[in-house]
């Protein structure tokens, strides 16, 4: 079965001293992503998403050091190769991860250069899927440098979602997606035990060619019946969206998953 989950991120804001219940706002996907047609330019790992090495997930520690690094000689491009990688690191592995039709493949390479195995996965990664890139590097020359870190293995992850060229779009976009859920959600659940109790939610669904709402379902629970039959209730009721369409301007079938609280997934 393919998986049509692309992740969005909605934060329940809490304001003391207010009678009414509080509202959600809708605060962008927390996972970067890349378009579908774009992978198959894809010849470095960091070519899967601009934002690869700012959004690398690791230890706070490494993450500054890492930083560090990078401004120590902006002459050289902040380590920049024209290529995509850092001249400052040794790859120990680069693992590429993803669901492609429905199967989850793996390839492990020992270089920031896309094999023909890990280039074969990312051209059959499902639409609306998470690509997982995991890597392992040290930096050159550590025992030389002034941070003296020694021998040390670094791990970094990454997760990017699979978009189309145009992705569905809610009526009057986020702001009234927002608004839409205030209204018919979080308004008519109590502020107290209810509110948390939402957060807690994850509803998934799609939206088809028609730009309708469909195979709406339940992700995670409130663990309260009544709220979880209001999140189904309001989500299959939302007015239709603007579909998705590919590279071909052929209208298509898009997963969104939205959970209600400030942890993402």
């Amino acid at each position: 079965m393919k998986n049509y989950v692309i992740t969005l991120l909605l934060s329940l804001l809490f304001i003391p001293g207010f009678s009414q219940n509080p509202g959600f706002e809708y605060s962008g996907r927390s996972n970067p992503s890349v378009k579908k047609e774009k992978l198959k330019e894809a010849k470095f790992i960091c070519d899967i998403t601009p934002e690869f090495w700012g959004r690398l997930a690791m230890p706070e520690k490494d993450r500054v050091e890492l930083d560090h690094r990078r401004k120590m000689d902006y002459s050289l491009g902040s380590y920049l190769y024209t290529q995509g990688g850092y001249d400052i690191i040794d790859y120990i592995s680069v693992e590429i991860l993803a669901t492609c039709n429905g199967k989850v493949l793996m390839f492990e390479s020992t270089s920031d250069k896309l094999t023909t195995e890990q280039k074969n996965i990312l051209n059959a990664a499902d639409l609306s899927s998470n690509i997982r890139i995991k890597i392992m590097f040290k930096y050159k020359n550590q025992v030389n440098d002034n941070l003296n870190s020694g021998d040390k293995i670094i791990e970094g992850q990454l997760t990017v979602t699979v978009v189309p060229e145009i992705e569905a779009e809610y009526p009057g976009g986020f702001k009234q997606l927002t608004k839409y859920f205030t209204e018919n959600v979080i308004n008519k659940v109590s502020k107290t035990n209810g509110s948390k109790r939402v957060e807690q939610a994850i509803v998934k669904f799609n939206v088809n060619e028609q730009g309708q709402i469909v195979d709406a379902k339940i992700l995670r629970t409130s663990t309260d019946p009544q709220i979880d039959k209001l999140l189904l209730d309001a989500t299959n009721k939302m007015p239709k969206w603007k579909p998705a369409e590919n590279s071909k301007g052929i209208k298509i079938k898009q997963g969104f998953s939205i959970p209600f609280g400030g942890d993402g997934c």
